[in-house]
Formats: C-alpha cells, sequence, structure tokens
C-alpha cells in the first residue's frame, strides 16, 4: 500500500496551514516526505467483530465501550472493525537523531511523519470499506480512543482483541500511549444498511479547544 500525503497536510501538522505562499519551506516539506517513504516500513493489523448493545452502548466481541459518541457513530451497525496502523520504528529513530542536530528538521519530520500515518491510515480504511462493500455492509467513519468522550484506556481492549504486538510491531505502555509513536488504532462500523454518516471533525470535538491542530476553521 502506498505511503504518501499532501504539502498542505504537513502544514496543518506544522501549525502554518493559515500561512502564506512559501516557495522555500513547500520545497523543504516535499524534500522530507520523500526522505520518509525511502526509510520508513508501515504495517497494520485490522478484524471484523461482531456489534451487539447493551443499554445503548456498543459491545464489540463481548468488550462495553462505554462512549456515547462511539455509540452515535455506530448506529444501526451489526459489525466493527478494530484496526491498528504505524509507520514504524524508523520514523522515530530519525527524529530522535534529527533532533541532536537541528529542532528545524526535527519539526519537519514529526510533521511529516503524523501526516503520511494519516494518509496510510486513510487508505487501509478504503481497503477496508471495499472489502466489505462486497459482503453489502456500509462503513460509518472511522472513531479513534482519546477521541470525543472514547478513554483512552480502550486502547487495552483493542490492543487485547488485535495483537497488533505481533502482527504490527505496535507496543502499548503503561501510559497507554503507543510505540512506535506514529501510530492509529480505531474503530469503524459496518452496516447493513447505507445510511447517512454522522459528523465526527474538529468542530464536534469535546477537546478542540485544547488542540494544538484546530484552527477554528
Amino acid at each position: 500500500m502506498p505511503v504518501d500525503c499532501t504539502i498542505k497536510e504537513v502544514r496543518r501538522y506544522l501549525g502554518m496551514q493559515k500561512a502564506g505562499a512559501d516557495d522555500v519551506l513547500d520545497a523543504e516539506i516535499q524534500k522530507t516526505i520523500s526522505f520518509l517513504q525511502d526509510r520508513v516500513h508501515p504495517a497494520s493489523v485490522y478484524r471484523v467483530f461482531p456489534l451487539t448493545w447493551k443499554d445503548g452502548m456498543p459491545v464489540i466481541a463481548g468488550y462495553l465501550f462505554e462512549s456515547h459518541d462511539l455509540a452515535r457513530c455506530l448506529k444501526g451497525c451489526s459489525k466493527a472493525v478494530l484496526l491498528a496502523s504505524t509507520l514504524g520504528a524508523e520514523a522515530d529513530r530519525l527524529i530522535r537523531r534529527a533532533q541532536l542536530r537541528s529542532m528545524s528538521e526535527a519539526a519537519l519530520l514529526q510533521a511529516a511523519s503524523a501526516a503520511l500515518v494519516e494518509s496510510y491510515t486513510d487508505a487501509l480504511n478504503r481497503q477496508i470499506l471495499d472489502e466489505a462493500k462486497q459482503e453489502g455492509l456500509y462503513g460509518r467513519p472511522r472513531y479513534s480512543p482519546g477521541y470525543g468522550d472514547l478513554d483512552l484506556s480502550v486502547q487495552r481492549i483493542v490492543f487485547a482483541l488485535l495483537q497488533p504486538e505481533k502482527y504490527a510491531g505496535i507496543v502499548l505502555n503503561q501510559s497507554l500511549l503507543m510505540s512506535p509513536s506514529k501510530s492509529i488504532t480505531a474503530i469503524i462500523g459496518l452496516a447493513e444498511t447505507e445510511g447517512s454518516c454522522i459528523k465526527f471533525d474538529c468542530e464536534t470535538c469535546s477537546r478542540k479547544s485544547a488542540c494544538t491542530y484546530y484552527n477554528g476553521e
């Protein structure tokens, strides 16, 4: 699966999405993207699980997920996909080495890595939905632990069900942070009927005021 992202996305992670045109910066961003593309080794794992309900809350593979936001996202779904994706350990190593030389170089690598893992996960998301469509199922927007009212502690459930340590080289520490750091976990609902998707973005997130990347747009 190809790994790519846009200069615009990297600018967003740099907090420069509103900045004016800067050909020099954009050239450095593109150089950084290409540099990472040649060196990282993305990996992923995903599985489809039965989805039931208890007191209005989703139950995935027997685990209760107490989140009103996730429940809204999964409304009408009978199955759920859990996924874990990562850019791999090399991205972290390159960022650490850059921090010893130049913080601006490290910042570019951080931003480009974040954009690349999001893009990689988007591509994985599309693949999952294409496979589901062949079975007559329709996907809902992916939703990640730590977003909205879905507590980060559900990472433990995701890891118990997916075993991404074994299949994608992703580990979870006691603080619920993942290593490699450029890793993503998410839940995607699958329904037997096509329906309007609940809008989940920066504007609907209860934590937007504290988010580095929220720009009020």
